[in-house]
């Protein structure tokens, strides 16, 4: 009797030994090595099928977190509140590289449209980082009065069949 074969797979945070002696012999038994095969086999399918199962986990957690941020990022209905409550209602905002429209979506309640009027077509694709947790109006200030832009609030824009459809104006001054 020579060595022992061993096979380990690592198998999300544990293991999973597959421990099967061969001997290393000169007349090897073809159903022995047969076995062998077959749990190996056996052990990539494993393997192969919790990666499969891990990586869904991960697609279905960060689906779940981008659902909780937008509504956490903005939890009031433009229905809901008066135009002095939206100006000046608290936002918890935190961009790590976005556009100008999306930061302001992410300061801005459900529903409201946000449409961006400039002709630097460059500053539309420029990319910021921003945090705030101040007003929605100082938010959108200390955004935007740096590179230029000024906003303006839309309250009473309706759509066709009479529903609150408020807008944001973004444009150069």
């Amino acid at each position: 009797m020579k060595c022992a074969v061993a096979s380990a797979v690592t198998l999300m945070g544990g293991w999973l030994c597959l421990s099967t002696p061969v001997l290393a012999q000169e007349t090897a038994q073809p159903a022995d090595l047969e076995t062998v095969r077959e749990e190996l086999v056996a052990a990539k399918l494993a393997v192969q099928e919790a990666r499969e199962v891990a990586e869904q986990i991960v697609l279905d957690a960060r689906q779940q977190a981008d659902r909780i941020a937008s509504r956490a990022a903005s939890p009031d209905s433009p229905e809901e509140l008066l135009p002095v409550e939206i100006q000046r209602g608290k936002v918890a905002v935190e961009v790590a590289a976005g556009t100008v429209q999306e930061i302001a979506t992410a300061i801005m309640p459900i529903n409201w449209r946000i449409m961006v009027d400039v002709k630097d077509t460059a500053l539309l694709q420029r990319r910021f980082q921003y945090v705030s947790t101040k007003s929605r109006d100082q938010a959108l200030r200390d955004l935007l009065t740096p590179i230029g832009l000024k906003h303006q609030y839309f309250f009473d824009l309706r759509d066709e069949q009479g529903v609150s459809r408020p807008l944001l104006v973004i444009s150069q001054r």
